[in-house]
């Protein structure tokens, strides 16, 4: 017998990235294993926690920490096969292990549900920049590539990691980065969202670009 199985990046904010939950849900129909990567967002969905978010898992009516209510909330999928979670210490490995312990398919209230709606929505309330990757600000005649460096400077408000975000900005070719826009004002006629792009350039590569990301 030959197993199959697919493994992609899959968490509450990530419901229509990658494959997402309607690839999670094909998957599974077609008889293959789904294996879950990055179920806390690369630990951002555990730490850093903003205060409007903490005031939503504060109030739910059960009381989990931020990183057992991510990982509760896949295993309530019963698509979902396995889960793959990073450990640094081994109490975040007796903290796993609890948490899956008392986790099943359809575990999950409808009330406990709409709570993590509501954090998902509290989190892409942080986004300042309303982009939405359709692109038709590309191709850039100076070569930035917009939508990217947007995705990365809202993921730094989201989430707070400085460290993680710079690290990403540091990795877009150096030709694609914000710095490389001479404001030619292209872009602000084909942005369906009215987005000023070059200002906010502006602002994300001061946000992002450190000394080691350009040696």
């Amino acid at each position: 017998m030959v197993l199959c199985a697919c493994q992609y990046q899959y968490n509450y904010i990530d419901i229509m990235n990658q494959a997402g939950t309607r690839g999670l849900q094909y998957a599974a129909s077609k008889g293959l294993a789904v294996v879950i990567m990055e179920p806390l967002r690369g630990g951002a969905l555990a730490r850093n926690i903003p205060s409007t978010v903490q005031t939503l898992w504060d109030g739910a009516p059960v009381r989990r920490t931020p990183a057992d209510w991510a990982l509760q909330w896949l295993w309530n999928q019963p698509e979902v096969s396995v889960v793959l979670s990073g450990m640094s210490t081994f109490e975040q490995v007796e903290e796993n292990l609890v948490s899956a312990s008392r986790s099943g398919a359809g575990t999950l209230t409808a009330e406990e549900l709409m709570v993590v709606d509501r954090v998902r929505e509290a989190y892409r309330a942080l986004c300042a920049i309303p982009c939405t990757s359709c692109k038709y600000c590309l191709p850039c005649p100076s070569g930035v590539d917009i939508p990217e460096v947007f995705y990365i400077y809202n993921d730094l408000l989201m989430y707070g990691d400085e460290k993680r975000s710079r690290m990403f900005y540091s990795w877009l070719d150096e030709k694609t980065k914000a710095d490389q826009c001479v404001e030619c004002g292209e872009c602000l006629e084909k942005c369906p969202q009215h987005i000023e792009i070059p200002d906010w350039l502006k602002t994300a590569h001061a946000a992002l670009h450190t000394d080691e990301s350009s040696t």
